[in-house]
């Protein structure tokens, strides 16, 4: 069984492996990423959620309950990559907090200010073992893919995620080790440790943050330059006090646009200021369309420039004076 999930670039799936005698609750990451992985199971008082167990590439961890326990997965690449977060999911819904964290019995996240994942339920046999994957399907060269990966996303001139170690991907190696004055020798987990947290500073705060400091939800939709035109990209609902990053790239002034929406009840109220026209759909969408948005169930919205980049990133924050005329 299969769960596929499409990112730019990438389409990931949830594998699981054969039964095998491995131990309780084991949890395999045979991706290129460092995952961070959550678990949710029954109990009499109601669904018990905890997480985060990060996982490099190649490794296992042993994560949650008896395997004689109902329960599901979620897992996602952390922030040390561009290009957005991947997912692995299902379709159960359970409440998340974006640190470390144990949660027992709630059902209603927004009121405790957490946010909704949908976790993949686990069978009895998946419960013994469960292997993330992705569709280049690395297996037990997850871990020189991952060391590929987070050298690329550190900087470094790596072209291909393949999983063989090449004279580039050791050159790379190499050049890192100056950098940081250190030499790993055969201490490939140390590598991955310490390449992580060099991915993790060049690109946490990379790309557009836009954040809700308004007393209603708000939907956003960005557009954004493309070698041939244009792109737009939609929705991201952002809850009061809460952040979404549509875009992990870096920036530059003028390539991108936003348009935002504040769901307040029946009416929604847009983004002032707005006067670049892109098409927007309404449900999910990407577009290349600038023009001859009333058709095929797309239609015409105003999208603001964003002109604050600074070093690659932008962080936009709106509140309740920032929203205009309604929505007619």
């Amino acid at each position: 069984m299969k769960l596929a999930y499409l990112a730019p670039l990438f389409a990931l799936v949830i594998w699981i492996g054969a039964p095998s005698a491995a131990r309780a609750g084991e949890v395999c990451n045979e991706t290129s990423f460092v995952v961070e992985v959550a678990k949710a199971w029954r109990t009499p008082e109601g669904l018990s959620v905890e997480g985060w167990t990060r996982i490099l590439p190649g490794g296992c961890a042993e994560i949650g309950p008896d395997t004689d326990i109902e329960q599901y997965i979620y897992a996602r690449s952390t922030a040390a990559y561009l290009g957005g977060v991947r997912e692995w999911r299902g379709g159960q819904a359970a409440c998340v907090d974006e640190t470390d964290f144990e949660i027992q019995g709630v059902g209603d996240c927004e009121a405790l200010g957490l946010q909704e994942r949908r976790f993949r339920r686990l069978s009895e046999t998946e419960r013994e073992r469960t292997i993330l994957a992705e569709l280049a399907d690395f297996g037990n060269r997850a871990q020189e893919a991952g060391l590929q990966r987070l050298l690329q996303s550190a900087g470094y001139d790596i072209r291909t995620i393949d999983g063989y170690a090449g004279r580039r991907t050791r050159q790379q190696i190499a050049a890192f080790q100056t950098d940081v004055d250190a030499n790993f020798g055969s201490d490939r987990i140390g590598l991955l440790q310490a390449l992580h947290e060099r991915a993790l500073t060049r690109n946490a705060n990379a790309g557009l943050q836009i954040c809700n400091a308004a007393r209603a939800p708000m939907a956003a939709a960005v557009a954004r330059a493309t070698g041939e035109g244009y792109e737009a990209r939609g929705w991201w609902r952002v809850e009061p006090g809460n952040c979404a990053r549509p875009l992990a790239m870096r920036l530059t002034n003028g390539e991108v646009f936003v348009h935002a929406r504040l769901l307040d009840g029946a009416e929604e109220r847009i983004l002032a200021d707005s006067d670049e026209i892109f098409c927007v759909g309404a449900g999910r969408f990407t577009t290349d369309r600038r023009e001859g948005c009333g058709t095929d169930g797309f239609q015409s919205a105003g999208f603001r420039a964003v002109t604050s980049v600074n070093d690659g990133s932008a962080r936009l924050s709106f509140q309740d004076e920032d929203f205009g005329e309604a929505l007619r």
